[in-house]
């Protein structure tokens, strides 16, 4: 467990400090039911991620996903005042989609969940999608609001990994298919435009036209790295923690939206990833014990030990980064 995080999650573990975190956050009180709701599910996902950290492969991402469930629905709670944890809807808010089909020939590109009533829903909506950033800074900077995907709206596993570059090494070496993404280096818009300023890169025009729609490009500058585009179509933006030479300074990615319209916040992210390992690892344990015992279909081990690995450093991270603000570069 990272300790300093949970050190500074432990506020939402306080009657007290959740307490004074609700009025100053909503100028209200909460009731007693409320805050004990919120420090509930605190409590139960640190001990569900503690135990995760220590935990067999075979039982690992079952205990994350339970940790990244509890910590999804104290967030909930703390941002809506009126809503209590038995108003909370009793479900995941993602269900499987013919995962026997495709993992009787171990095809775990073909897993695809649906978005429905539930917990993840329910995040979606108390955020309002919306990510925090680093970017190129140690401390969240930017951010920005996407568009709430409808109800039955499907999420294919291979689709989400493509927008979290973070595994694009371990995602190749699996698929054999190639993670287009562009860093981002500065945006501006007009009224009629935006223009990407992207870091330098040799795929530059491989990357745009896998990223960007070609009815969308108003033109493209590959010497100086320039994206102009239309105002109706934005990039996938997601957060890139790990850079080996910037400790702790992210970076903003571009990659496609999934099914090139569907958009989530970085805390969405990480949830619908915890929920496809934990439910494969619950449902189809032969298939997932299999994974990590050198038989036929192993090559995506490295990726699930990445997921896991970060669902564990920077889901936290991101709860925790949400919860403190909003910050000054977005109060006006």
């Amino acid at each position: 467990m990272q300790d300093k995080i949970w050190n500074k999650l432990l506020e939402f573990e306080t009657r007290d400090l959740a307490s004074r975190y609700m009025d100053d956050r909503h100028n209200r009180k909460a009731s007693a039911n409320q805050i004990l709701g919120i420090t509930s599910n605190f409590i139960q996902g640190r001990e569900y991620f503690r135990n995760a950290k220590s935990a067999s492969i075979t039982v690992r991402p079952l205990l994350q996903y339970y940790g990244v469930t509890a910590l999804t629905r104290g967030l909930i709670l703390l941002t809506n005042p009126k809503l209590s944890e038995s108003a909370l809807k009793p479900a995941h808010g993602l269900e499987t989609i013919n995962w026997q089909e495709a993992l009787v020939k171990k095809n775990f590109d073909q897993l695809q969940v649906r978005i429905t009533n539930g917990t993840f829903y329910e995040l979606l909506e108390g955020t309002a999608n919306k990510s925090y950033f680093r970017h190129n800074s140690s401390g969240v900077n930017y951010k920005l609001p996407f568009d709430i995907p409808k109800l039955n709206s499907q999420i294919k596993f291979i689709d989400l990994i493509q927008t979290l570059p973070d595994f694009k090494e371990e995602f190749e070496i699996w698929s054999q298919v190639k993670l287009n993404h562009l860093l981002l280096k500065s945006i501006k818009t007009n009224e009629k435009s935006y223009q990407f300023k992207i870091e330098q890169t040799k795929d530059f025009d491989s990357s745009t036209s896998k990223i960007f729609p070609q009815n969308v490009l108003l033109n493209i500058d590959p010497e100086n790295q320039l994206i102009n585009s239309k105002l109706g179509f934005i990039p996938q933006f997601s957060q890139k923690f790990a850079d080996p030479f910037n400790a702790n300074i992210g970076t903003i990615a571009l990659t496609r939206p999934i099914s090139g319209s569907i958009y989530l916040n970085t805390i969405a992210q990480f949830y619908v990833l915890s929920y496809f390992l934990g439910m494969l690892s619950r449902y189809f344990p032969s298939i997932w014990i299999s994974i990590g015992r050198t038989e036929k279909g192993d090559a995506i081990y490295p990726l699930i030990t990445k997921i896991m690995d970060s669902i564990d450093l920077y889901f936290p991270y991101v709860i925790n980064e949400y919860l403190i603000g909003p910050y000054p570069f977005e109060i006006h």
